[in-house]
């Protein structure tokens, strides 16, 4: 997976401007990085249940760069996070071609934000066989493993279409 030095920096926590040695050093790190991308989905009635990763081979590469240098595992972790969004995003890419005519999909939210249980985790990764699928497990607190691994419901809604005198529009669509 390539990645771009914008997707990554928008999750490196910074106080002031990226100077050219970090994005140098940011650049380097994600060419090594070793991203092994992947995702499932499924419908499953009026949502559609995903899960994404990069790899258990990143996180051996993290903790190797973690033991040496805490800046490079702080861009590593950026890496990891980009890769596994790209994943997701691409995924929910996928659905949207998959939906009938008048259904929409709903943002994506994840176990552990937004009020939404943490323990989720466990029906989504056993619901998509997602272990053996894509190496995916969850553990007895309910983190996923590999670190740098996202699951997440997607809603789908029905769009409501009015009548105009004149015209046919979809609610919630631009015109």
């Amino acid at each position: 997976m390539e990645l771009s030095f914008e997707e990554i920096s928008a999750y490196l926590r910074h106080g002031g401007e990226i100077g050219e040695e970090l994005k140098r050093r940011t650049l380097a790190l994600a060419a090594e990085a070793p991203l092994e991308p992947r995702g499932v989905f499924i419908r499953d009635g009026g949502r559609f249940l995903l899960c994404g990763t990069v790899g258990g081979n990143f996180d051996r590469w993290h903790r190797r760069l973690s033991a040496t240098s805490a800046a490079d595992a702080l861009i590593a972790q950026a890496i990891g996070t980009a890769a596994v969004e790209k994943t997701m995003d691409g995924m929910e890419e996928e659905i949207r071609s998959t939906l009938e005519s008048g259904e929409a999909l709903e943002p994506r939210r994840s176990p552990g934000y937004g009020g939404m249980e943490l323990a989720l985790n466990r029906e989504i990764v056993e619901r998509l066989d997602a272990a053996r699928r894509i190496g995916v497990s969850y553990t007895d607190s309910m983190s996923l493993s590999p670190a740098k691994s996202v699951t997440a419901v997607c809603r789908i809604r029905r769009r409501s279409v009015e009548r105009y005198p004149d015209k046919m529009t979809t609610i919630g669509e631009r015109q």
